[in-house]
């Protein structure tokens, strides 16, 4: 029986391995890794993909800030608009209105000014079937080309992070991985592999629920395996053992950190 059960699982590897093949013969990434070393200011532009669960830049600056050799000082923003294309945002207006971010308002009710954000690193995301919709997949390229520009013009580091198949349509997911690395490979943009990441959790840890009722956004756990792809990712260090507690269990926390550490490791062609 556990021979039967070992030959299952290097099948299982065997099928994984080979449909990942397939998709980076097609599109491999030129850029896994932003340019920028250590960004301490990271702008996260999207919809609600990005802002459920209470914003994926709360477990990513999070885990940044368990990691005492990142140094102090990262802030991170979060401008996001429910159901949104690329096409929606004014991504002119988010780097130049010294407004953003310019107070706050603590638990204590203490009121606190801060310099403008100067960003070093901003990540992009378009609607759940924009860059693979007929209707809309040349104004995916158009407006990742026009907001990259934009961004480089005022000094702020463009990237995208891909995005995950629904629950429910898993062959989604090597149409949108092709049309994120394409899209990242024409304007030399490191691409985020959420999606990835999403595909191989379901296969090895099906038990952690990585969606919420709708099949389409992310759950707790789902929010938390986005924010350790995108905090591995951009600080080139792996997230298993970082001690920042996000509340989804200890064990889970764990297998999510390993799934996103092996995907990264395996997009990067280690």
């Amino acid at each position: 029986m556990q021979a039967k059960i070992y030959h299952l699982g290097l099948l299982f590897c065997t099928i994984f391995l080979i449909s990942h093949e397939k998709l980076f013969a097609e599109e491999k990434p030129l850029l896994t890794s932003p340019l920028v070393n250590n960004p301490k200011s990271i702008v996260f532009i999207g919809n609600s993909f990005f802002y459920y669960n209470n914003g994926v830049h709360k477990p990513t600056l999070g885990m940044v800030k368990a990691n005492s050799d990142l140094g102090k000082g990262h802030r991170f923003r979060n401008i996001t608009i429910n159901s949104s294309s690329l096409e929606w945002h004014d991504v002119e207006s988010y780097v130049t209105n010294e407004k953003i971010g310019s107070f706050s308002i603590t638990s204590k009710n203490k009121y606190k000014k801060y310099e403008p954000e100067n960003y070093d690193l901003a990540i992009m995301m378009d609607c759940s079937q924009c860059p693979v919709h007929p209707d809309r997949k040349d104004l995916f390229n158009f407006y990742v080309d026009q907001h990259s520009k934009t961004l480089r013009e005022h000094n702020v580091e463009p990237s995208l992070l891909m995005t995950w198949a629904y629950k429910d349509k898993p062959d989604m997911l090597e149409g949108l991985a092709s049309a994120y690395i394409a899209s990242g490979n024409k304007n030399n943009i490191a691409v985020f592999p959420v999606g990835l990441a999403f595909e191989l959790s379901q296969k090895e840890n099906p038990s952690i629920e990585l969606f919420t009722p709708d099949k389409r956004h992310p759950s707790k756990a789902g929010t938390y395996l986005m924010a350790a792809v995108i905090y591995s990712s951009i600080y080139n260090v792996s997230p298993v053992n970082n001690s920042y507690d996000y509340g989804i269990g200890i064990e889970n926390q764990r297998k999510l950190q390993e799934t996103a550490w092996r995907t990264l490791l395996r997009y990067q062609g280690k």
